[in-house]
């Protein structure tokens, strides 16, 4: 799932870029709500506030789109931090407002935080409904909703499993390889970890990770490589570059 940017500052957009790197950049308001115009609602959306000068330009997109999108998930970005009072009083409804100025190791912390969030944000909105799933627990099972499951891991030192969910986790029972044939979407990657599909962000082969929509990386052995691979019909031909998993 792509960011879409608005800011004219060439600092801005290169140093950004080093971290989102499925971006695209907009140098003006209309520009920007041209191409939201050509796709479904609930995009993740940075604007800058201030825009060739104008330092409402940031709240006055935001208001703008906010009319034609009420889940489209927006974060502001500014060099003023007396902008962050008037956002408020527009009340567009950002998910965050971060200061920028110098660029350092908070900003972007921050920035990559308010990003997973919002990708986590509108994958529930638009394509997650409650599926019922039965998973072993000993000599019983346990009854989950699947769309919550995030990802499984092990437990060193016993015959437990970890269930994590984005605000909780649960332990069960179990094997990895009794819970892996379970559903379709789980998909085993490693000894220690099985992936729910549905929350893939970007795999990236050559460093054998992936990423999941509310940023955990989660590592990727050779011995299920080549199954991912298949799975998310991988091609081999750019094996150095990310694929990166749009959500429809």
């Amino acid at each position: 799932m792509p960011c879409y940017i608005l800011t004219d500052n060439l600092k801005s957009q290169r140093l950004i870029k080093k971290v989102l790197l499925d971006s695209i950049f907009f140098e003006s308001p209309s520009a920007l709500l041209h191409a939201l115009g050509r796709t479904r609602q609930g995009q993740v959306i940075i604007l800058d506030s201030c825009i060739r000068g104008f330092e409402l330009a940031g709240i006055q997109t935001a208001q703008l789109i906010r009319q034609r999108d009420t889940d489209a998930q927006i974060i502001m970005i500014s060099d003023n931090a007396q902008m962050a009072m008037r956002c408020f009083e527009a009340h567009v409804g950002l998910l965050d407002f971060i200061i920028k100025r110098d660029f350092n190791s908070a900003f972007f912390d921050r920035l990559l935080r308010a990003v997973a969030t919002a990708k986590l944000n509108i994958h529930h909105i638009y394509e997650l409904r409650p599926v019922s799933i039965r998973l072993p627990d000993g000599r019983t099972s346990r009854l989950f909703d699947l769309t919550r499951i995030i990802y499984i891991t092990t437990e060193s030192g016993s015959h437990h499993l970890i269930v994590h969910e984005a605000d909780h986790q649960f332990r069960i029972r179990s094997s990895m390889k009794e819970v892996e044939t379970l559903h379709e979407h789980f998909q085993r990657v490693h000894t220690s970890f099985i992936v729910n599909t549905s929350y893939l962000n970007a795999y990236y082969p050559n460093e054998h990770y992936l990423t999941l929509v509310n940023g955990q990386r989660i590592p990727v052995s050779r011995n299920y490589a080549g199954h991912l691979r298949d799975v998310l019909r991988w091609s081999p031909k750019k094996p150095e570059q990310p694929q990166l998993i749009h959500n429809k």
